[in-house]
């Protein structure tokens, strides 16, 4: 039993982590995934790849900062799955587990025992406060960022024992991986030089130095991609809160004094925090914040001698936070996925404290260790370790659509804007517009200058055929993001309702232009070119729309259009039929079949059935009489 007893603990945290997320399985997409999975068709093709290296991956990746690794991995998981999110929160649970094990090997490397390093990897594979990475598949890059950066450490503290050049070769790599998953990473070395200083001192650092080089260049590397060759300049017009470093500096220091009590107080999670900014030193949350940060200080300066391993981990967490302290604008301020790689130093605190000794201040002799007694232990392993399987367990329930998640999100946080707006998406997808309009009323009465509020209220006004104030609304959006190509699109579907064709064209092509592989901009474009009556440019654009979306039913069928007046029947049957076989309930892919059957081919029995697939999917479509009166007369 002992010789396996080392694999035995590998596994648990890793099986366990699989049990916690097993539920989220049957969730579907949201959040984030609809830009960087359902409308992202640059994970579609791997002809694509070599776009990964230049400036267009942002338009084409919907990511608003350098992170391939994280899109390969989209790249492999479309391969496999296409559109299913099964497989989607299957690689993420995989990767959480993964992450899991990887805590226990590397709590062992620095507990030196089996039960610390147990009991931090199992805290950390069960807490609810790591449920957002796992469940949001467009949060995965924490996933992959803390993966590489633990397996780059531990690779680093084996080099350190045995074969240095080999595993300090894949410790650099898989930092260079960790860094093109997150720039969260980026604290990798800080962490290295602290954990040889804290655990084999100054002198042992010192001599390191050269070795320390190697991360140093690569981290160097990374940052002369992130800010000049491939950076996005978008990134430029995220401002500090009220456009004031002072400020971001106070609000900074309320959050991370909340990320604290989140820690230990992991109740009411939300998937979009709405923080009030701090404008003045003189209020009171500020100052006991300053205070936790002293007690904190002075607490972890005592232990830097008497327990090196509490101290090393209180290190590790806001060490590892720093890259989201809001030094470089962030898009937001405060999210629960920021704790994933910090989170770990605090699993490894809670090991600490609940394994084999704890640390106790006795007034008068300060602090010291003593062994814990059995109670404690089974306390911790029977009732909290349970307790936060079953949070997450619950807390996973949360996200199994946009509806539930964001209808709960407005209620914990009734103040936010993107909780609002994509409340309102859920409701639209549902066909519920009053629903969705009222929502996206709301987002609007709290942030008048978000791009995306508009363009919502663009489609809602074309859906109800007020096409001036839809474009109204697209037009606003434009002048907030001028990058925006679902607006452009959208409003050359208005255009184009309006019989504006060459307004259409311009404005098709100008989303072309800002997202090449976008497959309903070409599409609406070659319907434009259509009723131009431009064919050669219309068969172009639907073709282009089949090759960046091959299961593009709407394309399909607008080609079988084309082909159906040019005299193509049998090209147009073809173009139908891989129509309604995508998108079966296509009422008018299914009435343009029937025609083109009937009236080339004779096949009443074929032609009928398809007619009557128009009718039953869609009675009070247009042509609904004309169809009605052809299944009369055919039957």
């Amino acid at each position: 039993m002992k010789k396996y007893y080392h694999i035995y603990c590998l596994l648990l945290p890793f099986f366990l982590s699989i049990f916690v997320y097993l539920n989220c399985l049957q969730n579907s997409f949201v959040f984030d995934d609809d830009s960087t999975i359902i409308n992202n068709y640059f994970i579609r093709h791997w002809s694509n790849l070599p776009d990964l290296f230049s400036s267009k991956y942002f338009a084409l990746s919907a990511e608003l900062t350098y992170r391939p690794v994280v899109t390969v991995s989209y790249f492999i998981d479309y391969t496999f799955w296409h559109l299913n999110p099964l497989g989607y929160h299957l690689t993420n649970i995989l990767l959480h587990a993964t992450n899991s094990a990887l805590v226990f090997i590397f709590g062992f490397q620095v507990f030196k025992n089996r039960t610390s390093a147990l009991i931090s990897a199992v805290f950390f594979s069960s807490y609810p406060l790591f449920s957002e990475v796992v469940n949001a598949v467009g949060f995965r890059e924490d996933l992959l960022a803390f993966m590489f950066l633990t397996l780059a450490f531990i690779c680093y503290l084996k080099a350190n024992q045995q074969r240095y050049i080999l595993y300090y070769s894949l410790s650099l790599f898989c930092y260079f991986l960790s860094l093109f998953s997150k720039e969260m990473a980026i604290t990798l070395p800080m962490l290295i030089v602290l954990y040889d200083v804290v655990f084999k001192g100054y002198s042992y650092m010192k001599s390191r130095y050269l070795y320390y080089l190697g991360y140093f260049f690569v981290a160097i590397f990374y940052i002369l991609n992130r800010f000049f060759f491939l950076y996005n300049p978008l990134e430029s017009h995220i401002p500090y809160p009220q456009g004031s470093f002072f400020v971001n500096f106070l609000t900074m220091t309320h959050v991370i004094a909340f990320y604290i009590k989140l820690l230990f107080l992991p109740f009411h999670l939300n998937a979009d925090y709405v923080v009030p900014f701090s404008t003045s030193i003189v209020n009171t949350s500020f100052w006991l914040a300053v205070f936790l940060f002293v007690a904190i200080g002075i607490f972890s300066f005592r232990l830097r001698f008497q327990n090196k391993h509490i101290f090393f981990s209180i290190l590790w967490f806001f060490v590892a936070l720093i890259p989201v302290m809001n030094i470089i604008p962030l898009g937001n301020i405060m999210a629960e996925r920021y704790l994933y790689i910090p989170g770990a130093g605090f699993s490894m605190i809670a090991a600490s404290f609940f394994s084999k000794r704890q640390v106790r201040y006795t007034p008068g002799s300060g602090i010291h260790s003593n062994t814990p007694l059995p109670v404690l232990f089974v306390f911790i392993l029977f009732f909290i370790l349970p307790g936060n399987a079953y949070l997450t367990f619950k807390r996973n329930n949360d996200w199994k659509d946009g509806l539930w998640l964001w209808s709960n999100t407005t209620l914990t946080s009734p103040n936010s804007f993107r909780a609002h707006i994509n409340l309102g998406n859920a409701y639209e997808k549902k066909g519920l517009n009053a629903a969705a309009f009222e929502e996206y009323q709301k987002a609007l009465s709290i942030d008048p200058n978000d791009a995306d509020i508009y363009n919502n209220l663009g489609i809602y006004y074309n859906k109800m055929n007020l096409f001036e104030d839809a474009i109204q609304h697209f037009i606003k959006c434009l002048n907030i993001n001028p990058k925006h190509p679902r607006a452009y699109n959208n409003l050359g579907v208005v255009f184009t309702k309006q019989r504006r064709l060459d307004d259409a064209i311009q404005v098709f092509r100008e989303a072309i232009s800002i997202n090449p592989l976008y497959p309903d901009a070409h599409n609406n474009l070659g319907i434009a070119y259509y009723r131009k009556g431009m064919m050669a440019e219309a068969e172009r654009e639907f073709r282009l729309a089949i090759s960046i979306e091959p299961y593009h039913a709407e394309a399909h069928n607008d080609l079988g259009i084309l082909y159906n007046d040019r005299l193509l029947f049998d090209d147009a049957i073809k173009e139908f039929e891989m129509a309604v076989q995508i998108k079966p309930n296509y009422a008018n892919a299914h009435m343009n079949l029937g025609a083109v059957i009937l009236k080339h081919r004779k096949d009443k029995d074929k032609a009928l059935f398809h007619l009557k697939e128009s009718i039953k999917i869609d009675p009070q479509q247009e042509q609904s009489a004309g169809i009605n009166k052809l299944i009369r007369q055919l039957e």
